[in-house]
C-alpha cells in the first residue's frame, strides 16, 4: 500500500514540474521575475520616448516660429520691392510731359517728321524710368482703340494685337484703373528669353478721368530672387510663390512656371483672417511629412511659401533617441540578473510547499512542512501544517455521517417514488379536463368573432346607404342647378342669336362705308396731281422772272414736295382701305359660315334642357325608394347588437372556465415535476453518500 502512494505521489510531482516547464506563467517565480524585468524596460523606455518627443517638439516648434519669420521678412522685402513698381506706374501716368507728347500723338498723322519726333520723346521719357531701375524690362503703353502704335521704352516695334490677345488685358480694362498683376511669363512678353512678371493699368487722363492707353511695366523675375536669395530655411527646404488662382510664380525650378501648384502644398485659407499668413505639417505628394511656412504679400496677393522636410528639422533629436535605446539594453541586462536572484529566493521554498500539497492531494494527510523563518513565506507553513491538521479531522467526521446520510436516502427515494405515481394520475385527468373546456372557449370565441365580422358588415352597409343617400341628395340637387342653368343658357343663346344678326348687318353697313373712302381717296388724289401740275407752272414762271421769282420758286417748290407726300399718303390710305375692305368680306364670310353652326347648338341647348328635366323626376322617385331601405337596415343593426352582447358573455364564460382548467393542469403539472425531481434528487443523494463513503476510504490519517 506504501509502495503504491509513493508511486503516485511521484507521477504526479513529474507532471507538475512539466506544468511549470511548459506553462512558466503559472509559476509566481517566474511572474515576479518578468514584472521586475518588463517593470524597468518600460520605465526606461517611456522615459526614453517622452524625452525624445519633447525634444522633437520643441525643436519643430522654434524651427517653424524661425521659419515662419524669415517668411515674413522674405514678404515684406517682396512687397518693398513690387511698390516702388507701383509708385512708379503712378509717375509714368502723371508724368506732365508724357501725358502732352500722347496727346500731340493722337493728333497727328502717320509717318510724319513731326510724328516720328514725337514718338522718340516718348521713348525717352519711358527710357527715364527704365535707365535708372536694372530689373525694369520695358514700359509698353498700349492704345485701347487698337488703331494707334504701341510704344515702348526700347524702340522696338511690337503690334498691338499681339499684346491685346491676352486674357489678362481684359481684365485690365474691366478693373477701370485698378492694378492688375500679371503673371510669371517664361518668355517675356515680347520673347526677352528671360523670365518677367508685370503689372498693368489704365492710363486715366486726370481731368476726364478718360483712359486712352493701358500701362504695361514687365520686370525681371530676379526682382523676386534676389529678396529671396538671402533667405535660409535649412537643408532641403524650397520657396516659391503662388498667385491666388494657386500658379506657381517663382521657384527655383523654372520648368515650374506658371504651373498649378500641388493641393498639398497650398494652405486654406481663412476667410475671417485679415491675412493670409501661418504654418502647418502637411504630407507632400510623396507621403514625406513637411512644415510648410506662408506669409502673403500685401501689395499684390501674391503668396510666399517655404517646405521644410521634418526629418531634417529633427535630426538632431535622433541622437537621443540612440541613447535611449543604449539605456534600454543597459537595464535589460541589469533587470535580467536582479530578477533571477529574485525569482531564485522566492521560489524554491514555494516550490517545497508544492511538493508538500501534491502529496495532500494524493490523499496523504500525514504529511508536515518544516518552519525555519518568520517571514511570510514561514507564516504561510504554518497555515499549511494548521490546514491539514483540520481537513484530518474532517475527514474522520465525514466518514461517520456519510453513514447516516445514506441510510436516509434509501428511505427518502422510496417515499419519492409513491409521491410520483399519484402525482403523474393526478395530472393526466386534469389535462383532460383542461382539453375540454379549450375545445368550448375556442367554440365560443369563433362565434363571437363571426358576430362581430357580421355587424362590421352591417355597419358597412349603414355607412354606403349613408353615403348613397346624400350622393342622391346631392345628385338632385345637381339636377336642379343644371335645369336652372339650362334656362339661363336658353336666354343667353337667343340674345347671342339677336347680336349674330346685328353683327352681320353692321359689318354690311362698314362695307358700303369703305367704298364712300376709295371715292374720296380718288378726288383727293386728282386734287393732288393738280396741284402737282400748279406748282410745276409756278416753277417755270418763277424760273422766268429771274432773281425777283426766287422766293415765290421756293414756295412753288414746297408745294410740290407737299403735293408729293400728299400722293404718297393717299396711295397708303387706298392700300389700308383695300386691306380692311378684305377683311370684312372675309368677316361676312365667317359669320355667314358660323350662323348654321350656332343655330344647330341652340338646337342641342333645348335638348339637353328635356333631358335634364327628365333626370330630376327619376331622381324624386329614387330619393322615395332610398328612405325605406334605410329604415330596414337600422332595425336590422338594433337586432345585430343585441347578438353580439349574448356572444360576448357566452365567449366570456368558456374563456373563464378555460383559464381555470389550464391554471389547475398547470400546478397537476408542475406538482409532477416536482415529485418526478424529488425521486431524482433521493437518488442522486443515495449515490453522492456512497460516493463520500468510497472517497474516504482512500486518506491516509
Amino acid at each position: 500500500m506504501k509502495n503504491v502512494f509513493q508511486q503516485k505521489s511521484s507521477s504526479w510531482k513529474a507532471r507538475m514540474n512539466w506544468d511549470l516547464m511548459k506553462h512558466p506563467f503559472k509559476s509566481i517565480g517566474a511572474k515576479l521575475f518578468i514584472i521586475f524585468v518588463v517593470s524597468i524596460l518600460v520605465f526606461v523606455v517611456t522615459v526614453g520616448i517622452i524625452s525624445y518627443t519633447v525634444s522633437k517638439q520643441a525643436i519643430e516648434s522654434k524651427v517653424s516660429e524661425a521659419s515662419y519669420q524669415t517668411m515674413i521678412q522674405g514678404a515684406e522685402k517682396i512687397n518693398m520691392r513690387v511698390s516702388q513698381y507701383l509708385t512708379m506706374s503712378m509717375q509714368v501716368m502723371f508724368d506732365p510731359n508724357l501725358v502732352e507728347y500722347l496727346k500731340k500723338g493722337m493728333k497727328m498723322e502717320d509717318y510724319t517728321y513731326a510724328m516720328i519726333e514725337n514718338q522718340n520723346n516718348i521713348k525717352s521719357s519711358l527710357q527715364n524710368y527704365t535707365i535708372s531701375n536694372d530689373l525694369l524690362q520695358e514700359i509698353y503703353l498700349v492704345p485701347l482703340d487698337g488703331k494707334r502704335l504701341t510704344y515702348n521704352s526700347n524702340g522696338y516695334q511690337i503690334k498691338t494685337e499681339d499684346i491685346v490677345k491676352h486674357d489678362w488685358f481684359q481684365k485690365v480694362v474691366d478693373a477701370n484703373g485698378a492694378v492688375v498683376w500679371l503673371e510669371t511669363m517664361p518668355s517675356g512678353l515680347a520673347d526677352l528669353k528671360q523670365p518677367t512678371f508685370g503689372l498693368a493699368r489704365e492710363m486715366r487722363d486726370s481731368g476726364t478721368g478718360k483712359a486712352d492707353y493701358v500701362i504695361i511695366m514687365e520686370i525681371s523675375l530676379n526682382a523676386l530672387s534676389e529678396s529671396l536669395q538671402s533667405l535660409e530655411l535649412g537643408e532641403g527646404s524650397e520657396l516659391r510663390v503662388i498667385n491666388p488662382e494657386g500658379r506657381i510664380m517663382y521657384a527655383a525650378d523654372e520648368a515650374e512656371y506658371t504651373q498649378p501648384a500641388p493641393e498639398w502644398m497650398v494652405p486654406q485659407k481663412d476667410e475671417k483672417a485679415k491675412e493670409w499668413t501661418g504654418s502647418s505639417f502637411v504630407r507632400n505628394s510623396d507621403g514625406e511629412q513637411m512644415l510648410t511656412v506662408y506669409h502673403q504679400i500685401k501689395t499684390n496677393g501674391w503668396l510666399l511659401i517655404g517646405e521644410i522636410p521634418v526629418k531634417e528639422l529633427v535630426k538632431d533629436a535622433n541622437k537621443i533617441l540612440v541613447v535611449t535605446l543604449i539605456c534600454v539594453l543597459a537595464a535589460t541586462l541589469i533587470a535580467l540578473v536582479i530578477g533571477w536572484f529574485v525569482m531564485r529566493m522566492i521560489s524554491k521554498p514555494l516550490h517545497s510547499l508544492r511538493e508538500l500539497m501534491n502529496e495532500g492531494a494524493q490523499g496523504n494527510l500525514a504529511v508536515r512542512a518544516k518552519t525555519n523563518s518568520e517571514d511570510e513565506i514561514g507564516t504561510l507553513s504554518k497555515a499549511f501544517n494548521t490546514m491539514m491538521e483540520q481537513i484530518t479531522g474532517l475527514v474522520k467526521q465525514t466518514e461517520s455521517n456519510a453513514s447516516a446520510v445514506l441510510a436516509t436516502a434509501e428511505a427518502l427515494s422510496e417515499a419519492s417514488r409513491s409521491t410520483a405515481v399519484s402525482a403523474r394520475e393526478i395530472a393526466v385527468a386534469t389535462e383532460e379536463i383542461a382539453k375540454g373546456a379549450t375545445s368550448l372557449a375556442v367554440e365560443a370565441e369563433r362565434g363571437h368573432d363571426l358576430t362581430y365580422n357580421m355587424a362590421n358588415q352591417m355597419k358597412s352597409v349603414v355607412e354606403a346607404n349613408t353615403g348613397m343617400e346624400q350622393s342622391v341628395q346631392e345628385v338632385e340637387s345637381a339636377s336642379n342647378n343644371g335645369v336652372s342653368n339650362m334656362g339661363a343658357l336658353m336666354q343667353r343663346t337667343g340674345t347671342t342669336e339677336e347680336m349674330m344678326r346685328s353683327l352681320a348687318h353692321k359689318v354690311n353697313e362698314l362695307g358700303g362705308s369703305t367704298k364712300s373712302i376709295r371715292q374720296i381717296i380718288v378726288v383727293l388724289n386728282n386734287m393732288s396731281k393738280q396741284t402737282n401740275i400748279l406748282s410745276l407752272n409756278a416753277t417755270i414762271e418763277a424760273a422766268r422772272a429771274g432773281a425777283a421769282g426766287k422766293g415765290f420758286m421756293v414756295v412753288a417748290d414746297e408745294i410740290r414736295k407737299l403735293a408729293d407726300e400728299t400722293h404718297t399718303s393717299l396711295d397708303t390710305v387706298a392700300s389700308i382701305t383695300d386691306q380692311i375692305e378684305k377683311e370684312i368680306h372675309e368677316t361676312v364670310e365667317a359669320l355667314s359660315s358660323a350662323f348654321p353652326i350656332f343655330e344647330q347648338q341652340t338646337d342641342a341647348v333645348r335638348d339637353t334642357d328635356q333631358i335634364f328635366t327628365q333626370v330630376q323626376n327619376k331622381m324624386e322617385g329614387m330619393v322615395s325608394n332610398l328612405d325605406h331601405v334605410t329604415s330596414n337596415i337600422q332595425r336590422l343593426n338594433e337586432a345585430q347588437t343585441s347578438l353580439i352582447e349574448a356572444m360576448s358573455n357566452v365567449s366570456a364564460v368558456a374563456e373563464e372556465a378555460s383559464a381555470t382548467s389550464e391554471e389547475v393542469a398547470s400546478l397537476s403539472g408542475e406538482q409532477l415535476n416536482i415529485s418526478s425531481h424529488l425521486v431524482e434528487l433521493s437518488q442522486q443523494l443515495e449515490e453522492v453518500s456512497s460516493s463520500l463513503k468510497a472517497s474516504l476510504t482512500k486518506f491516509k490519517v
